[in-house]
């Protein structure tokens, strides 16, 4: 049976503990299947005892921070600093024996972009680590990204021994704006045996990444359930923007996304 998470930030714990707690105990009434918790840069210190006391008996998946947090894999003066604001991260999937830690290929289009994004996969030399696909630019900052097709993400998986954290909306975005086949870049991806999904809603057509809730948007999400993800698949999802104010949202993409399923 596939298992849904629901995401989390670090700060979460210390600015919107009222979501953290309704998350957890929908966790334990198994409206979810696992939390992901994106650890934002230097957080570790002040949230480690509360997360851990209140998410410390789930199943957590770790979720890196990206460009948008000045983490940059495809840029080599960027290693350094890269390693600090990932600490916290480590740190997370220690405390909570997560599995995985997500973590997103880097800025830059071509070669030259991905060969670094490899090398500091590669100098991080942590077994966890699973590579995200990414859309064609990243929306906060306008970035140039690359890990934007299957062929991108395969030699980074391959070349690194790393797992693979499949993004629908990604994959939707760079397909669009490489004037790709959306569907063949679907198939190539999961065929590369993900360790985990990411899954909104958004518009098919469009280039941008919109984490719109289910059923707000025209993706059809029954085909990308059945067609590209396994039966046992760790599906997170990437719904809504903004600061929470309660959990009802994602209690209604649930249940939309589990009539999906049958």
């Amino acid at each position: 049976m596939r298992k849904f998470g629901i995401k989390i930030w670090s700060t979460d714990v210390l600015k919107n503990p009222h979501f953290v707690t309704e998350c957890v105990k929908a966790v334990k009434d198994g409206k979810f299947g696992y939390v992901e918790l994106f650890a934002l840069p230097e957080t570790f210190q002040e949230t480690a005892a509360k997360l851990k006391a209140e998410i410390g008996q789930e199943k957590v998946i770790i979720h890196a921070p990206h460009s948008k947090f000045g983490v940059d894999t495809g840029t080599a003066d960027a290693y350094t600093d890269n390693c600090k604001k990932l600490t916290s991260s480590f740190q997370f999937a220690d405390l909570l024996s997560a599995e995985i830690i997500i973590l997103h290929a880097g800025c830059g289009e071509g070669d030259a972009f991905v060969d670094e994004t490899i090398r500091q996969f590669n100098l991080l030399h942590d077994s966890r680590l699973c590579v995200e696909n990414l859309p064609y630019f990243c929306t906060a900052t306008g970035k140039i990204l690359h890990g934007t097709s299957p062929q991108q993400i395969a030699r980074i998986k391959a070349e690194t021994g790393c797992g693979f954290c499949f993004d629908f909306s990604h994959a939707v975005c760079a397909a669009n704006h490489y004037h790709r086949d959306i569907w063949k870049d679907l198939q190539q991806y999961a065929s590369l045996k993900p360790s985990m999904y990411h899954l909104c809603d958004g518009d098919f057509a469009e280039t941008a990444d919109k984490h719109l809730h289910f059923g707000e948007g025209n993706y059809n999400l029954q085909r990308l359930l059945q067609d590209y993800t396994t039966q046992d698949a760790l599906i997170t999802m990437e719904t809504g923007y903004g600061t929470p104010n309660g959990i009802e949202p994602w209690l209604k993409d649930i249940d939309y996304i589990r009539l999906l399923e049958k």
